[in-house]
């Protein structure tokens, strides 16, 4: 019994589980290779955890889809983990290209005057979220005011910010805008 370590039966198991665990993880992955991997960990996880198979409630068939589930979850956690640097993609895939001379000074000068066009609760609100990166409910506590006022002192402030730079691309406005709030924390 392959329980007990018999490898021959484990590769009875192996071939007759091992197509149908492919055709279910192809369903969700596409790249066949991240699929065959999926398969491979799940059935690695019943060889390696096999004195435990005997405390499964249900059939065999279950355990492993339930293992490839887990498998297939967790890779798609990595993927959307996985991120881009902006500086690494290509300006035509970021924006228009109708500015070619963009300059960050010209982008902080519209950035500061959108910042002078906000109400001063507006940007007091707005640069407790942005700049020491609050929650509104972190906001609402400090300043007295309900959850609510501030997501739409908040909200306000964006679209105001949004009008007033909406010559830029807008994937400028907001890498500039979160590079804004990280460096006035370094500062």
């Amino acid at each position: 019994m392959w329980l007990n370590g018999d490898e021959a039966a484990f590769k009875h198991i192996f071939d007759h589980y091992y197509p149908r665990l492919l055709s279910a993880s192809l369903k969700p992955i596409k790249n066949h290779q991240d699929a065959e991997e999926l398969v491979m960990n799940t059935l690695l996880k019943i060889w390696q955890n096999k004195y435990r198979i005997g405390q499964i409630n249900g059939h065999l068939t279950n355990y492993l889809f339930g293992i490839l589930r887990q498998e297939i979850a967790g890779l798609a956690r990595k993927k959307v983990l996985l991120t881009t640097d902006y500086a690494d993609v290509p300006l035509q895939l970021l924006g228009s290209n109708d500015h070619p001379q963009l300059s960050m000074k010209e982008l902080q000068a519209g950035y500061q005057a959108a910042l002078d066009k906000l109400s001063t609760k507006q940007r007091e609100i707005f640069l407790m979220s942005r700049s020491q990166l609050l929650t509104q409910k972190e906001i609402a506590e400090q300043t007295g005011l309900s959850i609510h006022t501030v997501n739409n002192h908040i909200s306000s402030a964006l679209k105001i910010i949004r009008r007033e730079l909406k010559e830029y691309p807008h994937i400028i406005v907001l890498a500039f805008i979160t590079t804004q709030s990280v460096t006035g924390l370094l500062n």
